[in-house]
Protein backbone atom coordinates (compact mmCIF):
# COMPACT_ATOMS: atom_id res chain seq x y z
CA UNK A 1 0.00 0.00 0.00
CA UNK A 2 1.30 3.44 -0.90
CA UNK A 3 0.85 5.85 1.98
CA UNK A 4 -1.13 9.05 1.62
CA UNK A 5 0.00 12.39 2.97
CA UNK A 6 -1.82 11.55 6.20
CA UNK A 7 -2.04 8.10 7.77
CA UNK A 8 -4.45 7.79 10.69
CA UNK A 9 -3.95 4.77 12.94
CA UNK A 10 -6.77 3.71 15.20
CA UNK A 11 -8.07 0.69 17.10
CA UNK A 12 -9.17 -0.50 20.52
CA UNK A 13 -7.12 0.03 23.69
CA UNK A 14 -4.13 -2.29 23.78
CA UNK A 15 -4.45 -3.40 20.16
CA UNK A 16 -1.00 -2.08 19.30
CA UNK A 17 -1.93 1.02 17.30
CA UNK A 18 0.71 3.13 19.02
CA UNK A 19 3.22 0.35 18.36
CA UNK A 20 2.33 0.51 14.67
CA UNK A 21 2.45 4.32 14.60
CA UNK A 22 5.94 4.32 16.11
CA UNK A 23 7.23 1.54 13.84
CA UNK A 24 5.81 3.16 10.73
CA UNK A 25 7.27 6.54 11.63
CA UNK A 26 10.72 5.08 12.33
CA UNK A 27 10.73 3.04 9.12
CA UNK A 28 9.88 6.18 7.14
CA UNK A 29 12.13 8.51 9.10
CA UNK A 30 15.40 6.56 9.11
CA UNK A 31 17.95 8.36 6.99
CA UNK A 32 15.49 11.01 5.86
CA UNK A 33 15.14 9.32 2.47
CA UNK A 34 11.36 9.69 2.57
CA UNK A 35 11.37 13.36 3.50
CA UNK A 36 10.00 14.95 6.64
CA UNK A 37 7.95 12.64 8.89
CA UNK A 38 5.73 13.95 11.68
CA UNK A 39 3.76 12.03 14.31
CA UNK A 40 0.72 13.66 15.93
CA UNK A 41 -0.50 12.18 19.21
CA UNK A 42 -4.28 12.60 19.32
CA UNK A 43 -4.86 9.79 21.82
CA UNK A 44 -6.20 11.90 24.68
CA UNK A 45 -8.04 8.97 26.28
CA UNK A 46 -5.16 6.68 27.27
CA UNK A 47 -2.15 8.51 28.82
CA UNK A 48 -0.31 5.31 29.77
CA UNK A 49 1.17 4.17 26.46
CA UNK A 50 1.34 6.79 23.75
CA UNK A 51 3.53 8.09 20.95
CA UNK A 52 4.57 11.03 23.13
CA UNK A 53 6.57 8.56 25.23
CA UNK A 54 8.94 7.97 22.31
CA UNK A 55 10.18 11.53 21.86
CA UNK A 56 13.85 10.52 22.16
CA UNK A 57 13.47 7.69 19.66
CA UNK A 58 11.80 10.05 17.20
CA UNK A 59 14.49 12.68 17.68
CA UNK A 60 17.22 10.11 16.97
CA UNK A 61 15.50 9.22 13.69
CA UNK A 62 14.74 12.75 12.53
CA UNK A 63 11.00 12.48 13.20
CA UNK A 64 8.95 15.44 14.38
CA UNK A 65 6.45 14.95 17.20
CA UNK A 66 3.30 17.00 17.84
CA UNK A 67 1.53 16.54 21.17
CA UNK A 68 -0.72 18.47 23.50
CA UNK A 69 1.14 20.94 25.71
CA UNK A 70 -0.14 18.88 28.65
CA UNK A 71 1.03 15.46 27.46
CA UNK A 72 3.21 13.64 29.96
CA UNK A 73 2.71 16.21 32.70
CA UNK A 74 0.80 16.06 35.97
CA UNK A 75 -1.88 17.96 34.05
CA UNK A 76 -2.25 15.38 31.28
CA UNK A 77 -5.82 16.31 30.38
CA UNK A 78 -8.00 15.76 27.29
CA UNK A 79 -7.06 19.04 25.59
CA UNK A 80 -5.74 19.48 22.05
CA UNK A 81 -3.92 22.45 20.59
CA UNK A 82 -2.55 20.77 17.48
CA UNK A 83 -2.82 22.29 14.00
CA UNK A 84 -3.24 19.28 11.71
CA UNK A 85 -3.43 21.35 8.53
CA UNK A 86 -0.23 23.21 9.42
CA UNK A 87 1.57 19.99 10.32
CA UNK A 88 0.57 18.33 7.05
CA UNK A 89 1.75 21.31 5.02
CA UNK A 90 5.14 21.22 6.75
CA UNK A 91 5.95 17.53 6.19
CA UNK A 92 5.89 14.76 3.63
CA UNK A 93 4.16 12.19 5.86
CA UNK A 94 1.91 12.84 8.85
CA UNK A 95 1.08 9.85 11.05
CA UNK A 96 -1.78 10.35 13.50
CA UNK A 97 -2.16 8.12 16.57
CA UNK A 98 -5.88 8.42 17.29
CA UNK A 99 -8.13 7.46 20.21
CA UNK A 100 -9.11 3.86 20.81
CA UNK A 101 -12.91 3.86 20.63
CA UNK A 102 -15.90 6.00 19.67
CA UNK A 103 -15.25 8.46 22.50
CA UNK A 104 -11.57 8.74 21.71
CA UNK A 105 -12.31 9.20 18.01
CA UNK A 106 -14.34 12.33 18.74
CA UNK A 107 -11.05 14.21 19.09
CA UNK A 108 -10.11 13.00 15.62
CA UNK A 109 -13.45 14.21 14.31
CA UNK A 110 -12.47 17.77 15.16
CA UNK A 111 -9.87 17.59 12.40
CA UNK A 112 -11.84 15.43 9.95
CA UNK A 113 -12.60 18.18 7.39
CA UNK A 114 -8.93 19.12 7.02
CA UNK A 115 -7.80 15.47 6.97
CA UNK A 116 -10.33 14.54 4.29
CA UNK A 117 -9.43 17.55 2.16
CA UNK A 118 -5.69 16.81 2.28
CA UNK A 119 -6.10 13.08 1.67
CA UNK A 120 -5.65 10.17 4.06
CA UNK A 121 -5.59 6.47 4.81
CA UNK A 122 -7.04 5.22 8.10
CA UNK A 123 -5.65 1.91 9.32
CA UNK A 124 -7.71 -0.07 11.81
CA UNK A 125 -5.50 -2.19 14.06
CA UNK A 126 -7.06 -5.35 15.52
CA UNK A 127 -5.92 -7.64 18.34
CA UNK A 128 -8.27 -10.50 19.13
CA UNK A 129 -6.47 -11.02 22.45
CA UNK A 130 -8.04 -7.82 23.77
CA UNK A 131 -11.38 -7.38 25.57
CA UNK A 132 -14.25 -6.26 23.29
CA UNK A 133 -12.45 -7.32 20.10
CA UNK A 134 -12.25 -11.08 20.61
CA UNK A 135 -14.45 -11.79 17.62
CA UNK A 136 -14.56 -10.37 14.11
CA UNK A 137 -18.10 -9.11 14.76
CA UNK A 138 -16.98 -7.20 17.86
CA UNK A 139 -13.98 -5.73 16.05
CA UNK A 140 -16.18 -4.65 13.15
CA UNK A 141 -18.75 -3.02 15.43
CA UNK A 142 -16.03 -1.04 17.21
CA UNK A 143 -14.61 0.10 13.88
CA UNK A 144 -18.02 1.40 12.83
CA UNK A 145 -18.24 3.34 16.13
CA UNK A 146 -14.86 4.93 15.45
CA UNK A 147 -15.87 5.86 11.90
CA UNK A 148 -19.14 7.39 13.07
CA UNK A 149 -17.47 9.42 15.83
CA UNK A 150 -14.57 10.63 13.69
CA UNK A 151 -16.38 11.28 10.44
CA UNK A 152 -13.62 9.38 8.63
CA UNK A 153 -13.60 5.96 6.98
CA UNK A 154 -11.13 3.15 7.59
CA UNK A 155 -9.30 1.97 4.49
CA UNK A 156 -7.52 -1.19 5.67
CA UNK A 157 -7.21 -3.70 8.53
CA UNK A 158 -3.89 -4.43 10.26
CA UNK A 159 -3.69 -7.63 12.30
CA UNK A 160 -1.54 -7.05 15.38
CA UNK A 161 -2.95 -9.80 17.58
CA UNK A 162 -0.33 -10.43 20.24
CA UNK A 163 0.46 -11.31 23.84
CA UNK A 164 3.19 -8.74 24.30
CA UNK A 165 6.65 -10.15 24.91
CA UNK A 166 5.20 -13.67 25.18
CA UNK A 167 3.91 -13.70 21.59
CA UNK A 168 4.97 -16.71 19.51
CA UNK A 169 4.66 -17.49 15.82
CA UNK A 170 1.89 -19.94 16.74
CA UNK A 171 -0.03 -17.12 18.43
CA UNK A 172 0.24 -15.01 15.30
CA UNK A 173 -0.85 -17.91 13.08
CA UNK A 174 -3.86 -18.57 15.32
CA UNK A 175 -5.04 -14.99 14.81
CA UNK A 176 -5.08 -15.09 11.02
CA UNK A 177 -8.64 -16.52 10.63
CA UNK A 178 -9.94 -13.77 12.95
CA UNK A 179 -8.16 -11.08 10.93
CA UNK A 180 -9.38 -12.50 7.62
CA UNK A 181 -12.97 -12.66 8.91
CA UNK A 182 -12.72 -9.07 10.14
CA UNK A 183 -11.50 -8.00 6.70
CA UNK A 184 -14.40 -9.90 5.09
CA UNK A 185 -17.03 -8.33 7.37
CA UNK A 186 -15.67 -4.81 6.89
CA UNK A 187 -14.99 -5.21 3.18
CA UNK A 188 -11.48 -3.85 3.67
CA UNK A 189 -8.07 -5.24 2.65
CA UNK A 190 -5.88 -6.92 5.26
CA UNK A 191 -2.39 -5.42 5.46
CA UNK A 192 0.88 -6.68 6.91
CA UNK A 193 3.70 -4.58 8.36
CA UNK A 194 6.48 -5.18 7.50
CA UNK A 195 6.59 -8.18 5.11
CA UNK A 196 5.24 -10.47 7.83
CA UNK A 197 1.89 -10.90 9.53
CA UNK A 198 2.85 -8.97 12.62
CA UNK A 199 4.35 -5.62 13.55
CA UNK A 200 7.94 -5.59 14.74
CA UNK A 201 7.91 -5.13 18.53
CA UNK A 202 9.06 -1.74 19.72
CA UNK A 203 11.83 -3.32 21.80
CA UNK A 204 13.44 -4.70 18.63
CA UNK A 205 13.82 -1.33 16.91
Amino acid sequence: MELSKITVITGHYGCGKTNLAVNLAVSLGKGGANGVVTVADLDIVNPYFRTADFAELFKANGIRLAVSDYAGSSLDIPALNINIKGLANACDYLIIDAGGDGEGAKALGRFAPDIAKIGYEMLYVVNFRRYLTRSAAEATALMRDIEAASGLSCSAIVNNSNLGGETTEADVAASIPFAEETARLTGLPLLSFPAKRYVKPIWEL
